[in-house]
């Protein structure tokens, strides 16, 4: 117990100073780039973000996990809405005294990312994510990238920026190993008391994988990159979809549970369809305790 305490405060203090590096760095180099920050955000962030996701997906597809992997890919977005974008919207509101202001692509990206969230629960309802979806869902995802780097930045943008690419990467390093030490010391929590692999995939793994995204949302919303803090989780979420589950397939078709497609996958359509709608104005308190309730409404229902 005292080994997992350890890893749990040595990983947020990684994943504080990590996302500090990493979000100063992706702004820069979005106006070095000529890019706006928010394709930044849901591009280059939102991957690096969700890189734990692909790998902890993976691995447990890999090794036999499948409810552990896909319970991750849902869990994960879940916690991307619920916890990541509402306590960015609390902390805005509640620390500095203003709302988050999303990006004109906002309204877009979140039409997107309701779109996978479709196509997700379409390809579930058989049972099974066959290999020829994951090849569907992965084409699809690299061609909403290429239609996001195909976007104009907006007139009249930040000057030249000082990002670094090496500085950058160190953050993304933080991220990824304090979101590690995270995970280690919450699982053999978990698995301690009993919970089952499912449950542990939906909650403690998924929230986990998600701290990357939190602090990195978070930091964004602290520095006044509002585009940032919004692009990271919608760009997240697609992500997952279309990229670790897609992959996930490819490697081996996924089997999906009843319990996923008449609970989990209903949930995450309704708070994803809820996010899309909230986008479309500044994001308060009212926003982040609605955001925050389908979360709590999701754990309930698991536990």
């Amino acid at each position: 117990m005292l080994e997992a305490l350890v890893f749990l405060a040595v990983g947020l203090l990684l994943l504080m100073r990590g996302a500090d590096a990493f979000i100063e760095n992706a702004v820069g180099l979005a106006r070095e780039w000529g890019v706006s920050t928010h394709v930044i955000g849901v591009t280059l962030v939102a991957f690096a973000t969700s890189l734990p996701e692909v790998l902890v997906s993976l691995l447990a597809g890999t090794r036999g996990h499948d409810a552990l992997a896909l319970g991750n890919i849902i869990g994960s977005n879940m916690s991307n809405l619920g916890l990541v974008l509402a306590c960015a919207c609390l902390l805005c509101w509640y620390r500095y005294g203003h709302c988050i202001l999303p990006a004109a692509g906002a309204v877009t990206d979140g039409q997107v990312m309701l779109a996978f969230a479709f196509l997700l629960y379409g390809v579930a309802l058989d049972g099974s994510v066959s290999r020829v979806e994951g090849v569907f869902l992965l084409l699809l995802y690299l061609a909403y990238v290429g239609w996001l780097l195909r976007r104009p930045a907006p007139a009249g943008g930040s000057p030249e920026g000082d990002g670094s690419l090496p500085q950058l990467a160190l953050g993304v390093a933080g991220l990824l190993l304090g979101a590690h030490l995270t995970i280690e010391g919450a699982v053999a929590i978990a698995e301690w008391a009993g919970i089952s692999e499912l449950v542990i995939g939906l909650t403690v793994v998924a929230v986990g994988t998600s701290l990357p995204e939190l602090a990195g949302s978070l930091t964004a919303a602290r520095k006044g990159f509002h585009d940032i803090a919004v692009a990271n989780v919608i760009g997240s979420n697609i992500a997952n979809i279309g990229l670790v589950l897609g992959l996930l397939a490819l490697v081996s078709p996924v089997p999906v549970g009843d319990f996923v497609v008449s609970v989990t996958l209903p949930l995450l359509l309704l708070a994803t369809l809820a996010a899309m709608g909230l986008v479309r104005l500044p994001l308060g308190r009212a926003a982040g305790a609605i955001l925050a309730g389908f979360f709590l409404l999701f754990l309930f229902e698991l536990l």
